[in-house]
């Protein structure tokens, strides 16, 4: 008798739909065969279906695919956390875009090359922003969509001095500015008029927000740079840095961001033969039309 797959399932029930996708997603898996598990978080809401409950945590380091269920949120927030765990995961979306989603709701039977491993994996690059003051690491955080350094809750912009190597990159008056990957040159980089990239071009891209100029435009920066952010603050307001849209960290006058590569990278299942422009024609400019 061969060897089981584990698949651990992470659905994101504020999603419309994700309650009833996951229960889809449960029936095809068993008809498959494999040990299904999901966060005892879900024990009540799941009740009665053929899958197994545990911490979320214990979940994610046992399986062999973690599958998210949700949105492009949901799909980057569990593969940051299976990339620490050096795990693939599949995004199966319940959202609106589904721009990182590897399948849709009626695609399900497309789950059979998952078991059978008939799927290519698809590298992204992430990055690593460090929190520094005094030449002391406060705290570090890995990136797959962004880091983003902006003004606080007042309407004022705020000056920020770019360097790389040692040397001024740029000195702007903004709103902020979006330090992404290519992965996340589709979402807050390009509302903020930053170029699409292609997640097989490595490079490190910046885009200011709103800047008080106009010669600022994006820069794309070669994997082997690191960036030293500073963000100028004065008495009415006091600049973030958001990590992925997570919560808002406060950067006081003394600390700097910096920006690097990541030695971790996530790992996306893709089953489809769709590339890269294939999904960005349909995913944002069919639906825009």
């Amino acid at each position: 008798m061969g060897i089981i797959m584990i698949i651990s399932v992470f659905p994101n029930l504020l999603n419309k739909g994700a309650e009833s996708l996951s229960r889809d997603v449960f029936s095809v898996l068993a008809s498959l065969k494999t040990d299904v598990y999901v966060s005892k978080a879900y024990s009540d809401v799941f009740k009665g279906c053929r899958v197994l409950f545990d911490d979320s945590e214990k979940i994610m380091r046992i399986c062999d695919v973690a599958i998210a269920i949700g949105g492009d949120g949901t799909t980057l927030n569990v593969a940051k956390r299976a990339a620490r765990c050096g795990k693939y995961v599949l995004g199966i979306n319940a959202g609106r875009l589904g721009f990182m989603s590897g399948l849709e709701h009626d695609e399900l039977s497309l789950l059979k090359n998952v078991v059978d491993g008939k799927y290519e994996v698809d590298e992204r690059l992430m990055l690593e922003a460090d929190i520094v003051k005094d030449g002391r690491v406060l705290s570090v955080h890995q990136c797959l969509n962004d880091a983003v350094i902006s003004r606080g809750s007042f309407a004022r912009l705020i000056d920020i001095n770019i360097t790389c190597s040692g040397r001024s990159v740029s000195n702007m008056r903004a709103d902020g500015v979006i330090v992404s990957t290519p992965t996340g040159s589709t979402a807050y980089s390009m509302a903020a008029g930053g170029p699409v990239v292609s997640p097989q071009a490595e490079c490190i891209l910046v885009t200011p927000i709103c800047p008080h100029s106009l010669m600022d435009r994006s820069i794309i920066f070669s994997t082997d740079k690191e960036l030293v952010i500073r963000a100028h603050n004065d008495k009415m307001n006091q600049p973030v840095l958001t990590v992925d849209g997570e919560d808002a960290i406060d950067l006081d006058a003394e600390s700097e961001v910096r920006v690097r590569v990541s030695d971790t990278k996530a790992k996306l299942i893709k089953i489809k033969p769709e590339n890269f422009y294939e999904i960005l024609n349909k995913k944002i400019i069919e639906r825009r039309a």
